[in-house]
């Protein structure tokens, strides 16, 4: 492990940060070029993976038939019309992100690619400044390897990594009402966030847990007034069409990262499995309380938030590896602080070969490897809060009270 250390040096590291970006941009234009994803002549589509289906959800809105976007026979009539060649991707995001994507469905579809991952990944960015203290956190967060995954899925998963950094960056400098904003616009994708109320009451951070309420309940508002409140009817009874696709694996099982999916590649029934996934998220309900409602370093609390969270919901899949960007920052800012433990370099090396290589593990082999970046950073962080404990009962120990002087007279 020494060894490890002495290839892996600050010197080394800054290389590799400035240079990933880049290599990412190559890759995903590779990939892009090669694969032709959803290209057509006669509309000019040239859209990566699965923004289509955002930039067409804000275009059918603009057109005048937000209701469309949840009804799937509609919304297949409108994607089939610019590409029935590669399929159809239900749209299962709430009102709120419907409202949010329409000002991009008011540009070309790749100039609305384009300005879509530059804002998401920019905000991503200037949440691991905040979060490390210096730009240095911009450049880690943007040299993580979850970057890759994203831009190829086209997912807005670097949104969802912004939000969570920056609300624990805003909660960690005692801006609570500005980290309860944030909290609240992390809605528009509320598997991510069932474990944040819980942290909050446990916390006691009560500014905090009332800001992010308000926020939910204005942000449900705004499409209800821009709609009609009946197009939250139209989500929920989507949402019980998506409930359906995660136990007949209509995505592929190896590209979750969720326990319910390793159980499941492993052979177990449906309902074992899930009875599992609530066994275990169950334990991170638990696990989160105890060390939210402790004293322990704020660093802490932040990063196994974040994990717990990415595994405390079945339907997680392997391109919301990103958010690991918001624990990793935590975790190695609060190790550069005099906390440094053995095997430190070779652990946070193990979590970035894991996420370049679990998915693919899982496809070629079927060995269910996607939990386990989470699972790592989860172990990370627990065994910096024990370090913490045995050192907080060392100083408790070593302060004994002053030996009382014998009474006058005894």
């Amino acid at each position: 492990m020494k060894h490890l250390e002495t290839i892996l040096t600050p010197d080394r590291i800054d290389v590799f940060l400035r240079l990933a970006p880049i290599f990412y941009l190559i890759g995903m234009a590779g990939y892009h070029f090669q694969e032709a994803h959803y290209r057509d002549a006669v509309h000019g589509l040239f859209l990566l993976g699965d923004y289509i289906c955002y930039w067409l959800a804000a275009v059918t809105v603009l057109a005048g038939t937000p209701f469309d976007v949840y009804d799937n026979d509609a919304f297949r009539l409108v994607a089939d019309s610019f590409f029935a060649e590669h399929g159809y991707l239900p749209f299962m995001y709430p009102p709120t992100y419907l409202l949010a994507m329409v000002p991009f469905g008011l540009f070309p579809n790749w100039l609305s690619h384009i300005l879509f991952f530059s804002l998401t990944l920019g905000a991503l960015a200037l949440a691991g400044r905040c979060i490390w203290g210096s730009w240095k956190g911009a450049l880690i967060a943007c040299a993580f390897p979850g970057v890759l995954g994203v831009l190829i899925h086209g997912q807005n998963s670097f949104l969802t990594a912004a939000l969570f950094g920056g609300a624990l960056a805003a909660l960690g400098g005692k801006r609570y009402i500005l980290a309860g904003i944030l909290i609240g616009c992390m809605t528009y994708k509320p598997q991510v966030g069932v474990l944040i109320p819980f942290a909050l009451l446990a916390g006691r951070y009560w500014t905090t847990f009332i800001a992010a309420g308000v926020t939910t309940v204005v942000l449900a508002a705004l499409p209800a007034f821009a709609f009609g409140p009946e197009i939250w009817l139209a989500f929920f009874e989507q949402s019980r069409f998506a409930a359906t696709l995660l136990n007949q694996e209509f995505v592929e099982y190896w590209k979750y990262l969720s326990i319910y999916a390793g159980l499941r590649m492993a052979g177990l029934p449906d309902q074992a499995a899930m009875l599992a996934q609530l066994l275990f998220a169950a334990g991170c309900l638990v696990w989160i309380v105890r060390l939210w409602w402790s004293d322990a370093p704020f660093a802490l609390k932040a990063a196994g938030l974040v994990a717990a969270s990415l595994l405390a919901s079945p339907y997680m899949l392997t391109y919301e590896y990103i958010i690991l960007a918001v624990p990793v920052l935590f975790l190695a800012r609060h190790a550069g602080n005099g906390n440094l433990m053995p095997f430190d370099t070779a652990l946070y090396v193990l979590i970035v070969l894991l996420i370049l290589s679990a998915r693919a593990v899982a496809d070629y082999t079927g060995i269910p490897l996607g939990s386990a970046p989470v699972l790592l950073t989860m172990f990370l962080t627990h065994r910096y809060y024990k370090q913490w404990e045995h050192r907080r009962t060392n100083v408790a120990g070593s302060i004994r009270p002053p030996v009382s002087s014998p009474a006058p007279g005894a």
